[in-house]
């Protein structure tokens, strides 16, 4: 996403001093010395992001949603640090990880004013309405600002040959399937995204489509027990295809789209399912070398995570054929094709081993 130009970054809307938030004043939230006015002594000590850290500026009005935020995977990304303690086999606390992602990595979390007022810090900010607060976020400025190299144009449809989320068609957007309590979080600090009580779900809005007694014949036989986008997405896009691939003369580039079901990684309650569509993550054995920490458990936890694409649509080639996966090994994650990435350099040996509990080998129903 390119950067805005530097006078948007800093414009504020004529009218914003007289909204709820101007009239409070801007060094309430900013700091600065006051009656000062001369642009050098004004601005001594101003705290760009006032909603950074512990938000202290947002707590005095929403004191309720800063305490949701603070632990939510937003705010702690703590989707990383648990993936991490699993690969390295030891306890965070132990091994320097937490020094090196909050030197390193952590400025992608999102803060209150990151998504309410301005662009992410990740796409270098700037205000995005003239520093009013808008109470829903930008989905195209805000939400994919982060999350848009596989969601944003997964869901607008900006990957060649497929076509734009159902949802994003209907004129749908971010906020439709994740609210405020999902966003915010509900109090708790999740594992990862998967394990978050406040996520959305398919059922929230189509409440038939894993009943036995559904009047859709696939979702009666396979409800509860395939997720609902192992028929429903297309090709996605996977870490590797960007990042580690490479072309005849040995430069980097995006291989083509793919698509791959595996057993589920992780069952839980809210996500039981025995297959899944799978992504896989970019991590290596080596990953964490130039900062001095070793993945001794690398192989304990599957490099193919289970992924929930942003490409929705009612017909598929999975949902006009049962042979797409009851005839053939074709779109599944097995291990002649990770065997087959090994042999291109793409993955490494150890791979192998750590997708064993996923993979599968023999056509579901034929065994």
């Amino acid at each position: 996403m390119p950067q805005v130009e530097a006078w948007e970054r800093v414009l504020v809307d004529a009218d914003f001093p007289t909204s709820t938030h101007g009239a409070i004043g801007c060094r309430t939230c900013h700091g600065g010395p006051a009656g000062e006015n001369a642009f050098e002594v004004a601005h001594e000590g101003v705290v760009t992001d006032p909603s950074e850290g512990d938000a202290a500026a947002c707590t005095p009005c929403h004191a309720d949603i800063v305490a949701k935020v603070g632990v939510s995977l937003h705010a702690t990304q703590n989707g990383y640090f648990m993936a991490y303690q699993n690969r390295a086999g030891s306890a965070l606390d132990a091994a320097g990880y937490a020094e090196m992602f909050a030197a390193r990595c952590a400025s992608c979390h999102g803060t209150c004013g990151q998504c309410h007022i301005s662009r992410p810090a990740s796409v270098k900010g700037g205000l995005i309405s003239g520093h009013q607060f808008r109470t829903t976020p930008s989905q195209r400025e805000n939400c994919t600002a982060c999350h848009g190299s596989r969601i944003g144009e997964e869901f607008r449809g900006e990957h060649a040959g497929i076509p734009e989320d159902v949802h994003w068609r209907s004129g749908m957007n971010c906020m439709a399937c994740h609210d405020a309590n999902d966003l915010h979080g509900d109090g708790t600090t999740p594992t990862d995204r998967y394990a978050n009580n406040a996520g959305p779900q398919c059922t929230n809005c189509h409440p038939d489509a894993e009943s036995a007694t559904s009047d859709v014949t696939h979702h009666a036989i396979h409800g509860g027990k395939v997720a609902c986008q192992v028929c429903h997405s297309l090709e996605y896009k996977n870490c590797y295809s960007c990042h580690v691939d490479l072309d005849a003369q040995g430069l980097r580039f995006p291989s083509e789209l793919d698509f791959r079901i595996g057993r589920n990684p992780h069952p839980t309650e809210r996500h039981p399912y025995d297959y899944v569509v799978v992504r896989h993550v970019p991590i290596a054995p080596d990953t964490f070398e130039p900062w001095g920490l070793e993945l001794a458990n690398y192989a304990g936890e599957p490099t193919w995570r289970m992924a929930t694409p942003h490409n929705i649509q009612k017909n598929t080639p999975q949902t006009e054929s049962c042979d797409q996966c009851h005839a053939s090994l074709d779109l599944f994650l097995t291990t002649p094709y990770i065997q087959e990435l090994i042999d291109r350099g793409v993955m490494t040996s150890e791979e192998l081993d750590a997708n064993a509990d996923i993979v599968v080998d023999e056509i579901p129903g034929m065994q």
